[in-house]
């Protein structure tokens, strides 16, 4: 009896805790909060002109969305851009617009959100007299990187202007862009064709280099006054852009402003182009953002001129746009 006794009395006991225990868990009223993950959004450039017009965004950061967490990073060349595109590491890239023709092309998943850089280039030389495109004949020019925008560029307008680009000249391909400006500034290399900022640190740094030919004004000689040379582009990740259409409105309003800013502000610019490690001194990208051409222009105000530009790089060299020139679905259509 003792035994049963015992048992019923620690029955009733556990059965009192546990109507307690339920009775004061409202009174504790404790919610659990949801944590709502952030996406993360990497945005790159290169280091040069096309990345200079968001350098006001790689300060500030400017929110893109509530649950977005957006960082900003620059590549050193092309080739390793483009490797990140292939694997979508990336959302957003300003790149040159043939190189995001070929990618498109390759169904790599980007699309065309915007025009932001026109023409660059610029013919240099040290003591050679150059003053038409005739007395370019028999010369050694350097370029850099064989079938990059430059020099797809320059072989059309030599052979526009009558000069065939593998007998009449030589075009030699062995130094990259630093190499080669800095090889101009020393004095070794009499003719180059260099894209800004590099024409401006050649300057700064060599007396007796100069300007003998602009390359965008050749352009429009070749192919008329509307015709633009639309080297830069920014291009968005078209999975990106289908869950978060209000993060690329964003990203496209703080682009434009970020752009006007530095066209505005060269000097504050320059010091931040310095500052995120953008490719130059404070001074010199300064001196470059007036030549540097970079513009805003939205996918839909843009595609008849970037159509028009592809087509005649298609029709000189079609693999440098991608074998084909791209369709309608290149061009990100913002609702």
């Amino acid at each position: 009896m003792k035994k049963i006794v015992s048992f019923m009395m620690i029955f009733v006991l556990l059965f009192t805790i546990v109507g307690c225990s339920k009775q004061e868990a409202p009174e504790k009223n404790t919610k659990e909060e949801k944590v709502v993950e952030k996406e993360a959004v990497k945005i790159a450039g290169l280091k040069g002109p096309t990345s200079i017009g968001m350098i006001k965004m790689f300060e500030e950061k400017p929110l893109l969305g509530e649950n977005i967490d957006a960082s900003y990073e620059v590549e050193a060349t092309p080739d390793l851009l483009v490797s990140k595109l292939l694997s979508k590491e990336v959302d957003f890239a300003a790149l040159p617009t043939n190189v995001a023709a070929k990618l498109y092309n390759k169904g790599a998943g980007y699309k065309l959100a915007a025009v932001n850089t026109l023409g660059v280039l610029y013919v240099m030389t040290q003591g050679e007299e150059i003053n038409n495109w005739e007395a370019l004949k028999g010369k050694k020019i350097n370029v850099i990187a064989k079938g990059s925008n430059p020099d797809v560029v320059f072989k059309y307008l030599l052979e526009k202007n009558g000069l065939d680009s593998e007998k009449d000249v030589k075009l030699d391909y062995t130094l990259s862009h630093a190499e080669l400006a800095q090889a101009v500034a020393a004095g070794k290399i009499d003719i180059a064709v260099l894209p800004e900022p590099f024409v401006t640190m050649v300057s700064m740094k060599n007396k007796n280099a100069k300007i003998v030919m602009n390359i965008q004004e050749e352009w429009k000689k070749a192919l008329g006054e509307d015709a633009a040379l639309l080297q830069g582009c920014l291009v968005v990740r078209e999975e990106f852009a289908q869950e978060n259409p209000q993060a690329v409105k964003s990203f496209l309003e703080e682009y434009e402003k970020s752009i006007n800013w530095v066209n505005e502000n060269a000097s504050q610019a320059g010091t931040l182009v310095e500052k995120h490690g953008i490719g130059m001194k404070a001074k010199m990208a300064e001196m470059a953002i007036p030549r540097c051409n970079i513009v805003f222009k939205d996918a839909k105000n843009s595609q008849k001129t970037v159509e028009e530009y592809l087509k005649v790089i298609y029709d000189f060299s079609a693999k440098d746009v991608g074998g084909k020139l791209p369709d309608e679905n290149f061009y990100y259509n913002q609702k």
